[in-house]
């Protein structure tokens, strides 16, 4: 009986795990649009608040921020292909190379560290969708400027 129990549990535990973990990633959307600079400044407020951007904002005061769009083809709720496309992609047009299977967020880099005018120390891009204000994915860089020729 109490194996039967605890087999019972555990397969209950296995089934809710599952559940969660396939639950899904923040959806996108199918097609690219223009944002109205409300919406600009939202996913840039968004970007600026995620726990990524302000671990490194209390060590850099300085940042810069643009937006673009991404394209990110899922695979079992990760990002398993990036492209990054140019904002003015809606009027020139989803390259061929990105998947249909592909959901668009707008994307926001924040470059950040570094005295103005110099090589920024790190950046963050935050895939965004504008519609939910949901952040779908954060990736980090550390930037290390090239030496010049002499």
């Amino acid at each position: 009986m109490k194996k039967r129990l605890w087999l019972a549990a555990s397969l209950l535990v296995i089934v809710i795990l599952l559940a969660v973990s396939y639950a899904g990633h923040p959806k996108g959307m199918k097609s690219l649009r223009w944002l109205t600079d409300e919406e600009k400044e939202r996913v840039i407020e968004i970007a600026l608040n995620t726990p990524e951007a302000l671990s490194l904002l209390e060590k850099y005061s300085q940042y810069e921020t643009r937006v673009n769009w991404v394209a990110i083809s899922w695979l079992f709720n990760h990002a398993a292909e990036l492209g990054k496309l140019d904002y003015e992609s809606v009027d020139k047009g989803i390259p061929a190379t990105v998947p249909e299977s592909a959901e668009f967020y707008s994307q926001v880099e924040i470059y950040i560290g570094g005295p103005p005018d110099y090589y920024p120390k790190y950046l963050l891009s935050v895939a965004i969708n504008p519609d939910t204000g949901k952040v779908a994915h954060v990736e980090q860089y550390g930037l290390k400027k090239l030496p010049t020729a002499p």
